[in-house]
């Protein structure tokens, strides 16, 4: 959750760091949704610009990504936004980091855009986010081999049983705690309490490491059984349904 000062502060850092075109929506992910926010967390914003129509149809083509990573007001914020062409091709090949920001129940943005956006977001929902959050899993695990930590034991579950909840009930949880009891990981509450009162970046004791690698395999296993389980359909059905917002929005 954001505090009000937060809030107002992370919205200061948007008026100075604004993205070139107009911002559509703005979520906050990281461990401010995830559900495991410590003293020293930053902030991390995602979200979608619309570039101006005269720019998309000119010679020029707009810059389609942009990132800011500074210390603002004494708090790390980290934003990156995605031009809506960009970010809808995304999504409607499965990129479950678009997925997220647009369905973050942390939104910055208020407006008619945000929820049409959040309703396309939603009716994404397919199997081919599979892949995002199997790669990502492995890449967390690669990271957290090297450098054990608190944070990134925490990630490789939380990714690993997003995807898992994705697939066998078509709704996005990014909440760590929430998925440790629904899908019978209730050993996290005590790493998220970990993270939570310690540093962000702690290292994770030898002893801990190892009980709670050992339940790697059962996150693969379990990716595994929702996909082969899964009733979503195997593309996103609704690629249509965002070029058409996107072509609407354009011209408007």
């Amino acid at each position: 959750m954001l505090t009000p000062d937060e809030r107002a502060r992370a919205l200061r850092f948007l008026h100075a760091h604004a993205p070139p075109g107009a911002l559509l929506q703005c979520g906050v992910t990281g461990a401010h949704a995830y559900g495991f926010l410590s003293p020293d967390s930053d902030v991390d914003l995602k979200g979608l610009h619309l570039a101006p129509t005269e720019q998309v149809l000119g010679l020029d083509v707009p810059r389609e990504t942009h990132d800011v990573l500074v210390d603002f007001e004494g708090v790390e914020h980290d934003l990156t936004t995605h031009e809506a062409g960009k970010a809808l091709g995304l999504l409607a090949r499965g990129n479950g980091n678009v997925l997220e920001r647009l369905l973050s129940p942390l939104q910055l943005v208020e407006s008619d855009d945000v929820e049409a956006l959040r309703e396309l977001a939603r009716g994404a929902a397919s199997t081919r986010f599979v892949a995002h959050y199997r790669g990502f899993f492995g890449g967390v695990q690669r990271e957290h081999v090297r450098a054990p930590k608190v944070k990134s034991m925490l990630y490789a579950y939380r990714v690993a049983l997003t995807g898992v909840h994705l697939l066998t009930t078509g709704e996005l949880e990014m909440d760590l705690p929430a998925l440790a009891d629904r899908h019978g990981f209730p050993e996290l509450h005590e790493l998220v309490a970990r993270k939570r009162s310690g540093e962000e970046k702690g290292a994770l004791d030898p002893e801990s490491d190892e009980r709670f690698r050992a339940r790697w395999p059962e996150l693969e296993a379990a990716l595994d059984r929702a996909l082969s389980e899964s009733t979503l359909p195997p593309e996103v059905p609704n690629r249509d349904a965002m070029s058409a917002w996107l072509v609407a929005r354009r011209m408007r």
